[in-house]
């Protein structure tokens, strides 16, 4: 056989050579392509997520709370800077912090982030310098309230919500990330990316409040106000429409320490005479008593269980209607003694107490309400005085709203509705009774009751001169930690109804330790009540109902011949000599220190007369007036830019607080205007 030549070889050698070339391209094109070409993707292209604009929160109005706005941030990669002199000037054409990028430069470091976040127009100037890096970010932007971001809570840098309704609904706010795949050159900077690479983000859904903002703002004032005026450790206000459970606002205000939570929801007190009512509600609703039942007050002392319990207003004996106008706490414990222990207890229990009423705030408290096996010998009286139980503001006045509606017990609410992006519906908050714990009947007694506790006991500093407030004050003393009960440090509270006779807001005002001569619940606590109604009257929009209103007015009732007689409920007390009626309002007097168990009684200094140094009007002793009536505009020329919107709120009219050269409001003092007109009140310039 002939030998391959030479030639031959390199040919076959070739031949063989192109066909494995083949073979491998094959291969790599048709066999391993999709691998080859995912792997060129990564390399060219790589991944970001875009983080979905979180939900709005708005106001029952319709007003925006809480939004999310898209900033950018700003980072520099030293390395890739090529005129350093001149992306430091232009940063400070941009209005960057120049200087935090030359103290970088100072340490050496090759990666800066500037601090702070920008507009998108802001940065445009410097995004296509070189080693200049923009990063989009989402910003949430609360409203300027304090109050407001209780409620709502906050975020950290990174997003993730820490408290408020932006944790406990942070799966209907957070919406859906979407994500971008970003082109490299050689060089690895990021290139536009191609159309069908990325996935749009899905905003998160909206979400309405029961909060009237208006109302909020009016809350918060006055709540910071008497909190200040009266050097008190803090306080809180809650209104709630008794009809619907909405929760129209809720203030909080503390004293020398910051808050997170709302303490409307997360600190429960115990309530004091701000109970009674509900123990008389029982007697009536078991059958055990009637209005017009009279039991011996003893002249306003009664030694049980190894104390004494006293009342600052004294009389040999008082009806039921009495014992609640005059908050006599030996009367309600005489009268208290007709109920079983059992039956003490499932009152408070089926009005909620004790447990949470599950509004969407972390770390809300469920108070404390022990079943009678757990009593010691002296809770039976206590408990019905607001003692050895502890509620929240919410629940008290969630309470108050079954005798403002009728008897029924509603689930409060603080989300109104809820909405997709494109505006569909996906929740809508509808009233929910969640049982009745009184009858229809019972609970108009009470609120006759409560209306005589304004009119002539002792929350006449609540009263309206064009509309009835009905309510029940409340003084307890409070605790120290490992100290018991402790003298001169008192929990004032004040639950009123408006309008007494059909109700549109039940509002609870507490203020924690004030300081000063006077602490009764009457004295301060309902004052502010009382502003607290007049501004809300003077407002465009409070959440309130003027047609209501206007078949609600004094004079209005006063010529209905339907009118139900107050005066049947209630009968003249027979006081101790020497001790006047119209005396202030009773201390909570059983509160005791469980060392001793024993009350002091009250000392003449506590009974004295006195003025009491609060914003708040003397009720009207005239005949009532229309509530749009014209008044004179006051004078306030004299007075400090708070004291002069105090006064013109006080006199029911809205305020706009305006720089001029001097001192005066348009129209002028004495100028005759309707309530809720706009007064421009001008401060001098500084």
């Amino acid at each position: 056989m002939k030998a391959p030549t030479r030639v031959a070889v390199i040919h076959a050698f070739f031949v063989l050579f192109a066909i494995a070339l083949v073979a491998r391209a094959a291969k790599v094109q048709v066999v391993e392509g999709k691998q080859w070409v995912a792997r060129g993707k990564r390399q060219h292209f790589f991944a970001s997520a875009l983080s979905a604009p979180r939900g709005q929160i708005l106001d029952a109005s319709g007003n925006t709370l809480v939004e999310s706005r898209e900033m950018t941030r700003v980072a520099l990669a030293l390395p890739e800077v090529r005129d350093t002199a001149f992306v430091l000037k232009a940063l400070r054409r941009a209005r960057l912090d120049a200087a935090a990028v030359h103290a970088a430069i100072d340490r050496r470091r090759r990666w800066i982030d500037l601090p702070g976040l920008y507009s998108a127009s802001d940065v445009a100037s410097i995004s296509k310098l070189n080693g200049v890096h923009l990063t989009p970010v989402l910003q949430r932007v609360y409203g300027n309230s304090d109050g407001i971001k209780r409620i709502v809570g906050s975020l950290d840098v990174r997003g993730n919500p820490l408290d408020g309704l932006e944790l406990a609904l942070d799966s209907i706010l957070r919406g859906d990330s979407g994500r971008v795949s970003l082109a490299r050159d050689n060089n690895g900077r990021a290139l536009d990316s191609p159309d069908g690479w990325t996935e749009q983000p899905k905003p998160g859904s909206t979400v309405m409040l029961t909060i009237n903002n208006t109302l909020q703002d009016i809350c918060e004032r006055e709540l910071s106000i008497a909190v200040d005026s009266l050097k008190a450790d803090g306080g809180d206000i809650v209104v709630m429409n008794p009809h619907t459970g909405e929760i129209l606002a809720l203030a909080s205000n503390r004293v020398g320490r910051t808050t997170f939570g709302n303490t409307a929801v997360t600190e429960p007190f115990e309530p004091g005479s701000t109970l009674k009512p509900f123990v008389a509600a029982s007697l009536l609703e078991h059958k055990r008593a009637r209005p017009s039942d009279i039991v011996s007050t003893h002249n306003g002392r009664l030694e049980l269980d190894g104390r004494v319990i006293t009342d600052m207003h004294k009389a040999a004996q008082l009806s039921l209607a009495d014992v609640i106008r005059f908050s006599s706490n030996v009367g309600i414990v005489e009268f208290g003694q007709r109920l079983t222990p059992r039956q003490k207890y499932e009152t408070f229990r089926d009005l909620g107490f004790g447990m949470a009423l599950g509004v969407p705030l972390p770390a809300e408290a469920a108070g404390t309400l022990r079943e009678p096996k757990q009593w010691s010998r002296q809770t039976a009286a206590s408990i019905l005085m607001g003692y050895e139980i502890a509620v929240t503001p919410l629940q008290l006045v969630t309470a108050y709203a079954a005798i403002a509606n009728g008897g029924e017990l509603l689930e409060p609410h603080l989300v109104k509705e809820v909405r997709s992006v494109n505006g569909k519906v996906l929740y809508r908050a509808e009233p929910r009774a969640v049982r009745r714990v009184m009858s229809g009947e019972v609970a108009r007694t009470i609120q006759q009751m409560l209306l005589a506790v304004v009119q002539e006991g002792t929350a006449t500093k609540a009263d309206l001169a064009t509309f009835e407030v009905a309510g029940k004050s409340g003084t307890a003393r409070r605790t120290s930690q490992n100290a018991g009960y402790t003298a001169g440090n008192y929990t004032a509270s004040f639950v009123g109804l408006f309008p007494g006779n059909d109700p549109q807001y039940v509002v609870l005002v507490k203020l924690d330790s004030p300081k000063g001569a006077h602490y009764a619940g009457g004295d301060i606590a309902a004052p502010v009540t009382q502003i607290v109604l007049r501004a809300a009257l003077a407002a465009r929009d409070a959440a309130l109902d003027r047609e209501g209103l206007a078949a609600s007015e004094k004079s209005t009732l006063a010529e209905s011949a339907g009118s139900p007689s107050k005066a049947a409920l209630t009968s003249p007390p027979r006081l101790a000599r020497g001790v006047r009626g119209d005396a202030t309002d009773p201390l909570d007097r059983a509160a005791y220190d469980p060392s001793d168990n024993m009350t002091p009684p009250a000392t003449p200094e506590e009974t004295a007369p006195y003025i009491v140094d609060l914003p708040a009007s003397p009720r009207a002793a005239a005949a009532p007036r229309a509530a749009l009536t014209p008044r004179p505009i006051p004078d306030v020329r004299r007075l400090s830019v708070r004291e002069a919107v105090r006064t013109l709120h006080g006199a029911g009219f809205r305020v706009r607080v305006v720089t001029a050269a001097s001192s005066a409001t348009f129209p002028a003092a004495g100028t005759m205007a309707t309530p809720g007109s706009l007064v421009q009140l001008t401060r001098p310039l500084e």
